[in-house]
């Protein structure tokens, strides 16, 4: 790949990245041709190196791009916590699955590239915002409320609560916020309190405490959209009830999204993604020299 290297990230498919991904992966690497050698066919003809390692820089920057923008669209939600992504060479990836370089055919091989391997969201803190609204908490610690939902329990860390048609409290979707029970929280009645234990009090009277859990691999988490995590069998083993978590009443986590990083990313991301984009033009102006100044007959 041409360009700067960098700590990556998360990925939200915009509406042409799928298309171009393939028109490249088509371009770059996805001849269909077949050599000959000593009589015998080999399969796919050999690729152009730089072609191959310049597509996957610029599928890897869309990738990019479209989880900065992710990031930006989200830097107002509160509890959102910004994604990353790791991508790495092509070299770093064939030799950690097939643990020798002598076993790379140098020959045959793409040579170079760029390839996405995981996603993972950075679950630091943001900053904490008074709001004055009863219904509003701010989570404190590495803590998870408990939600709710047709699809079973999910977890966030959005403290902007409504009420719904049953008087419960629920996410701003119309999700159930559980108790300690893992049940909804009835709070219909009068003034609202939500106490630095999550404690939920109503005219004076305690009548629930919010269902906060803390996990001990947080990125085992998966992301289920509108705010939501859910957790595998592996993270609900590692998980227990809160005691490194607290509530702030009347007050709301912001994103962690530093905007003017984002920014800064978002700008280096064109870059490479331009660098990559006039390599490709210089292999493609340089085979078509050669197909019509060395190949025309004399």
């Amino acid at each position: 790949m041409v360009g700067p290297a960098w700590t990556a990230v998360s990925l939200t498919v915009v509406p042409s990245l799928n298309a171009r991904r393939a028109s490249l992966k088509k371009t770059a690497f996805g001849r269909r041709d077949t050599e000959t050698r000593n009589g015998n066919q080999t399969g796919l003809a050999p690729m152009i190196p730089g072609l191959y390692a310049a597509a996957t820089g610029m599928i890897a920057m869309e990738e990019r791009q479209a989880i900065i923008a992710n990031n930006l669209a989200n830097a107002s939600t509160s509890g959102f916590k910004r994604q990353n992504a790791i991508q790495e060479g092509f070299y770093e990836v064939l030799l950690g699955k097939m643990g020798t370089a002598q076993m790379y055919n140098a020959e045959r091989g793409p040579g170079g590239g760029l390839k996405t391997i995981e996603t993972y969201s950075d679950f630091a803190g943001g900053p904490i915002q008074a709001t004055g609204n009863p219904l509003n908490i701010a989570i404190m610690g590495p803590g998870f409320l408990g939600v709710s939902t047709p699809a079973g329990d999910r977890f966030t860390r959005d403290g902007d609560f409504t009420i719904d048609a049953e008087g419960q409290l629920a996410t701003k979707e119309g999700y159930k916020i559980q108790g300690a029970g893992g049940g909804g929280i009835d709070v219909s009645g009068g003034n609202i309190e939500i106490d630095s234990s999550g404690t939920i009090w109503v005219d004076g009277q305690q009548v629930d405490q919010l269902r906060l859990i803390e996990f001990a691999e947080p990125q085992l988490l998966q992301r289920q959209g509108d705010n939501l995590y859910a957790a595998s069998e592996d993270a609900l083993a590692q998980s227990a009830p809160a005691t490194e978590t607290s509530v702030a009443g009347k007050a709301l986590e912001a994103s962690n999204v530093q905007v003017p990083a984002e920014m800064a990313q978002m700008i280096l991301g064109l870059r490479a993604y331009t660098a990559n984009q006039k390599v490709i033009n210089a292999v493609d102006e340089t085979m078509g020299r050669l197909i019509s100044d060395v190949g025309a007959p004399a």
